[in-house]
């Protein structure tokens, strides 16, 4: 019920607040002592309190947090491949997870992953497949990480989330896709520096990723 109050009537009841506090004090120090003074003495007491409580529910109702908006630059991108065929062929290793599957290839010191997720619902929840040491220690010993994880399914919580995926570092670069109606939606495209822009490319070429249509903004 007090929700639906509108901002304006809480600062004009503050103002009545303000102007009854001022005359409670008044008649307090002018009226002769006995039981109104005290009366009055108890109401401006009273006053000043909801006065009080007045004027902090009008500052929250006035000072509304204004989350600025966050422009990404996203791409399109279309394939004719079957991922996974392609990275089988391709001789990527593949690790089984509950919400999809994860695959993972070093060429030199360069190592690859691909990360096709079906099941968005258990993507937050943690996952007991035991850690290889041995690929830990592969991993260590490269220059560079480059991997996509691509959401061949969706909910509003990954929607929600999605931007944040992309990340670049000096030795790694990480981005997501989202397929869709069109293609493959990159929400969140960052430019590969020169530590990672070939790296990205010989990923993309081995699923067939190709640029579908000119860059766009998103706000989110």
């Amino acid at each position: 019920m007090f929700g639906k109050i509108k901002t304006r009537y809480i600062w004009i009841l503050a103002l009545v607040l303000f102007l009854l506090a001022i005359g409670f004090i008044l008649l307090a120090i002018y009226t002769p002592s006995g039981m109104s003074n005290k009366l009055f003495v108890v109401l401006m007491t009273i006053d000043l309190i909801l006065f009080t409580f007045c004027i902090q529910w009008g500052v929250q109702r006035s000072i509304k947090f204004k989350p600025k908006k966050i422009e990404y630059e996203s791409k399109l991108y279309e394939s004719d491949k079957d991922f996974d065929e392609v990275l089988k062929d391709n001789k990527f290793d593949l690790r089984n997870r509950s919400y999809g599957r994860s695959y993972i290839k070093i060429e030199g010191k360069n190592a690859y992953k691909v990360v096709l997720i079906n099941d968005p619902d258990g993507y937050f929840t943690a996952d007991n497949n035991e850690t290889n040491q041995s690929l830990a220690k592969k991993l260590d010993r490269c220059d560079t990480f480059t991997a996509v994880e691509i959401f061949l399914s969706t909910n509003d919580e990954i929607k929600e989330k999605i931007a944040d995926f992309s990340i670049q570092g000096e030795r790694v670069y990480y981005t997501a896709l989202e397929r869709t109606s069109d293609g493959y939606l990159c929400h969140n495209y960052v430019e590969p520096n020169e530590n990672h822009k070939l790296n990205v490319l010989h990923l993309y070429e081995y699923l067939g990723l190709k640029e579908k249509c000119d860059t766009q903004t998103e706000e989110k």
